[in-house]
């Protein structure tokens, strides 16, 4: 590694999503130019509600981010309710959260977040030089020697970093060797919205727009229900939305390719199988529900690298993990945050070389991003090994955690700066003892 002086980048961001977007204001901040290149525009439809926890937060205060321009619920409990009656099973009291990790744990709108991180992106005011958005951009090809990202419409563009933050599907993934192993998840989901406005109208249960994550299922059920049969609740946009993830047996879609898809379904096909012995309350939400549309889980297995040469991946695109932990948009949070503190001017070594600082990056992210992956698959088959849930006493006994299970306290309590100081200590530490034995 060079111990000259701090270097500015040429950013190249493969994908304008929470995680590319998050990435570029990181590297902006960091004193680096950046440029986002986006498939399609921003006009289509990016998703429901998005927990972003304090592990989260604290990257976007970093940054600048102002939360509250995202028009967040802090969420006050998370409440684990029985699929048949609605009896509350368990609750996760969140009223000390703020408190004790010095920031609330925020539910919002995807499409708040991502029009809030986008405008601090490109915004004038604030350190860095603004990035540059480039709708219309889909990845052709990266070359990994000479730093070029190509695009289907005939267009490159050359860059001292490249990151591959195109989510699940992504292209820079495949171009820098890795070859994902996946199989079908057992589990499906369908998103759909209520808006409070209309459950007051209707005098539906109160308890739906409450400051709370509700869950119904998750577990083997009455007369042999699946355990895949779960129902997320949580209100966002300020409270004026209600959104559900409502997960069932993959055998019960039809639909095949990977992710979401931006084409909405009847109520019917959510409303089948075992939901006709939902809690008729949470019934009476899902029959008034509009925005629905289907979510086709596939399970990813670690990948064997995140990086090659001066390219890496971040958030989905480099590990794609099930949604039970809540903390998808979290880790990209915290690749994006790795990534601009590696490539700062505290660390300006790696600004003078990219391989060293996205080999430091790989170490310190890959760990601890397939730790969630893991704790997010055992949540598949166990709603009580959800974050919060693994930290209360449970009614029902098949609802109980393993030993080992994730905690608030084991994310929340990581300082990334604190991390990254110390491999970075350990690194130069070892070019010092290489350099006296040269010289002996």
């Amino acid at each position: 590694m060079s111990s000259q002086g701090f270097k500015q980048l040429r950013v190249a961001v493969v994908g304008g999503g929470i995680g590319g977007l998050s990435a570029g204001l990181a590297l902006r901040r960091a004193g680096h130019l950046v440029e986002i290149f986006e498939r399609r525009g921003f006009d289509v439809e990016v998703g429901a509600s998005i927990s972003c926890a304090a592990n989260g937060s604290v990257h976007l205060e970093d940054w600048g981010v102002d939360v509250s321009e995202m028009s967040p619920v802090n969420l006050m409990k998370l409440t684990m309710r029985d699929w048949d009656t609605g009896e509350v099973q368990g609750v996760y009291d969140l009223s000390g959260y703020e408190k004790e990790w010095g920031r609330v744990y925020f539910m919002l709108h995807r499409q708040d977040m991502h029009k809030v991180l986008l405008k601090t992106a490109i915004s004038e005011e604030g350190a860095g030089t603004p990035c540059k958005i480039v709708n219309d951009s889909i990845c052709e090809s990266v070359d990994l020697e000479a730093g070029i990202v190509k695009f289907t419409n005939g267009k490159f563009v050359q860059a001292d970093l490249i990151i591959g933050a195109d989510g699940i599907r992504s292209v820079v993934r495949e171009q820098i060797g890795v070859v994902p192993d996946i199989k079908s998840s057992p589990q499906t989901c369908y998103r759909c919205n209520v808006l409070t406005k209309d459950i007051k109208e209707l005098g539906l249960v109160s308890h739906s727009y409450e400051p709370a994550i509700q869950f119904w299922g998750g577990n083997e059920g009455r007369n042999g229900r699946s355990k895949y049969y779960k129902i997320v609740m949580a209100p966002c946009s300020s409270g004026e939305v209600v959104s559900f993830y409502c997960f069932m047996p993959t055998e019960m879609t039809n639909h095949r390719e990977e992710g979401f898809a931006f084409k909405e379904c009847p109520v019917s096909d959510i409303l089948k199988g075992r939901y006709s012995e939902l809690d008729p309350n949470c019934l009476a939400l899902l029959k008034s529900s509009r925005e629905r549309m289907p979510w086709r889980l596939y399970v990813h297995q670690p990948y064997t690298h995140w990086v090659n040469k001066q390219t890496c991946l971040l958030g989905d695109a480099a590990h794609p993990m099930m949604p039970h932990q809540s903390q998808g948009a979290c880790q990209a949070i915290e690749d994006a945050g790795a990534l601009g503190i590696i490539f700062s001017s505290k660390y300006p070594e790696f600004t003078r070389d990219v391989e060293a600082g996205l080999r430091l990056y790989q170490a310190i992210r890959k760990p601890r991003a397939t730790m969630v992956q893991a704790a997010s698959a055992r949540a598949t088959d166990n709603v009580a090994e959800r974050i919060g849930f693994t930290s209360i006493d449970i009614k029902d006994e098949m609802l109980r955690p393993t030993d080992g299970s994730l905690t608030v306290k084991q994310m929340n309590e990581y300082n990334m700066h604190h991390h990254v100081a110390a491999e970075v200590s350990k690194l130069r530490k070892s070019q010092e003892s290489l350099h006296e034995m040269a010289h002996l």
